[in-house]
């Protein structure tokens, strides 16, 4: 087609040339000697004339025709690269918009609760969704220094991470391990990521396949950890602020609205199990006289009341506990669950000397008064309660500095 079309034009040029040249080129007569001559090179310069004409017509078609066709072909090309990049344009912002939704989606699951331990089990199943992954351990740090940690599948070791930050604690960016191992159960690789808490913990995923990690799966795990960020946080917060309403400022023991919540939950698992519960109220002996020792005054008994609370902590068993009554600034109550009158009798004893072995702000001797109830089958916490008190009336009555149970009166 390109030949025909070059051919054509060529043709057509050379019927306009030789219209040109027949109708203003001399007409020539050839006759012997000079004049036969001079016709003769009239002729050529005619002739000559008309060739560069035609080429100079025929260079100019081509480049004509050359310059649209290359014009066509640019016009075309630039709308193709139009399309590919409009289309280009709306995968990236599709993409966008569904990791977008999607981050939003991961982070809304995750900190959809407050509880730490709901945080971190999903945070755990957000990262075992990634491709290979057999087991995922994490590990988050309170201010207070305390840690919790949780683990889904097979992680090794005996409950702390495989993987872990630096030993200095500072925050780092993922760290990759690979093992070498013929047992067909054994992790092979191992992937950590920080998570950027104040101080910072640690994310980790293992696969039993060799190399099963790599810049993608960091990327997503990071992105994981990200996203738990501030739902530990929060958590964190909630926790501590629960820990402060259920304690006491000044002594360190439970609140008295942490006392109202033990107290049925308490009576309630001993009935579930069978098993003795005691209770045990009592107060420090004229705790207004001590308030009144010159010259430091109230600020003596605060100290008072600080020393008590960090005996009282020290002495009482684990499962045991304590708390500071409200409507009185010097009374506390013990619950002991799984005690019967006699062996929470031994226990307040143990108290009674740990109070009397030294005494408080360098110059106060601290003696207690104190009474004990067992609970009974048809007790409600207000009819225990009101017993434990009813002995302590009495032991303030009978002379102070003693314990009186309900088998005494």
């Amino acid at each position: 087609m390109q030949c025909s079309a070059r051919q054509s034009c060529a043709a057509k040029a050379a019927v306009l040339v030789a219209g040109c040249i027949q109708a203003g080129a001399p007409r020539v007569q050839l006759t012997q000697g000079k004049g036969r001559w001079r016709g003769i090179t009239t002729a050529v310069v005619v002739a000559t004339f008309g060739v560069i004409c035609v080429a100079g017509i025929l260079g100019t078609l081509h480049a004509a025709r050359g310059r649209r066709f290359a014009d066509g072909r640019i016009e075309r090309t630039l709308d193709e690269l139009s399309q590919r990049l409009a289309s280009i344009d709306e995968q990236v912002a599709s993409a966008a918009r569904r990791d977008g939704d999607a981050d939003g989606d991961l982070g809304n699951a995750i900190s959809s609760t407050i509880d730490l331990g709901e945080v971190l089990q999903r945070t755990l199943a957000a990262a075992g969704a990634l491709p290979a992954v057999d087991g995922s351990q994490i590990r988050v740090r309170s201010h207070s220094g305390i840690v919790e940690a949780a683990a889904r599948g097979l992680v090794g070791g005996d409950g702390d991470l495989v993987l872990g930050g630096p030993p200095d604690g500072k925050l780092f960016l993922s760290g990759l391990v690979n093992w070498e191992t013929t047992d067909v159960d054994a992790l092979r690789a191992g992937l950590v990521v920080p998570i950027a808490t104040d101080p910072p913990g640690a994310l980790c995923v293992y696969s039993r396949l060799s190399g099963a990690f790599d810049a993608d799966s960091t990327a997503v795990l990071a992105a994981i950890a990200r996203r738990a960020v501030p739902a530990v946080e929060n958590a964190f917060r909630y926790r501590e602020a629960q820990e402060r309403a259920a304690t006491d400022a000044r002594t360190g023991v439970g609140s008295d609205s942490a006392f109202a919540e033990a107290l049925p939950r308490e009576i309630a698992t001993a009935r579930r199990h069978q098993r003795p519960l005691c209770m045990i109220q009592f107060d420090i002996d004229d705790f207004g006289e001590i308030n009144r020792i010159p010259p430091r005054f109230h600020e003596t008994g605060d100290e008072v009341l600080t020393d008590l609370g960090s005996r009282i902590r020290e002495t009482v068993r684990t499962s045991d506990s304590a708390f500071r009554k409200s409507g009185g600034a010097d009374e506390f109550i013990l619950i002991l669950p799984e005690t019967t009158l006699e062996e929470a009798r031994l226990l307040y004893n143990r108290l009674a000397f740990v109070v009397a072995a030294h005494p408080f702000a360098d110059v106060v001797q601290v003696t207690l008064s104190a009474g004990l109830a067992e609970l009974r089958a048809d007790d409600t916490p207000e009819s225990l309660g009101r017993r434990a008190n009813q002995c302590l009336h009495v032991a303030k009555n009978s002379g102070k500095n003693r314990l009186v149970a309900e088998a005494d009166e």
